[in-house]
């Protein structure tokens, strides 16, 4: 049985195409049942203070949050929905899902002109998003 750090590893290669090699400086630590994104140093502070959560474990699998896939933005390469205007205006206010075709069901990138704005997830033809309420509220009244 594999630990959640190698789980983690694994599932940011397999879903957004992010191998180990390419958080540079950064590695995934290990905290509870969270994977916290945080710089290889040691500085004798515990994850939650210096780092960003990364992936959670749900129980089902992981969940990776807005934060760690901002921080990747242009290393992630696989499961990316580019969002238009109204689409990305829908999802900050929570009103629509959004349609689109991929190939397989889960959490996806969600991306706004060239920037990775958050987290998503992809089932039955439709787009949610999963970025926290707090942040989609500051996005929708920053940006529209």
């Amino acid at each position: 049985m594999q630990n959640l750090r190698s789980k983690g590893y694994r599932y940011l290669e397999d879903r957004f195409g992010i191998e180990e090699g390419d958080l540079e400086s950064l590695e995934l630590v290990e905290r509870h049942d969270d994977l916290w994104l945080a710089s290889e140093e040691e500085t004798g502070y515990d994850a939650e203070t210096r780092g960003i959560r990364a992936l959670r474990d749900t129980g089902i699998g992981l969940k990776p949050t807005t934060y760690l896939l901002q921080q990747l933005d242009e290393k992630i390469e696989k499961n990316i929905v580019d969002l238009t205007d109204e689409e990305f205006k829908d999802l900050l206010a929570r009103e629509n899902m959004i349609d689109r075709e991929l190939s397989e069901g889960g959490y996806v990138a969600l991306k706004y002109g060239s920037r990775i704005v958050g987290c998503g997830f992809y089932k039955n033809e439709k787009v949610s998003s999963r970025i926290p309420k707090g942040r989609s509220k500051e996005l929708l009244k920053a940006l529209f």
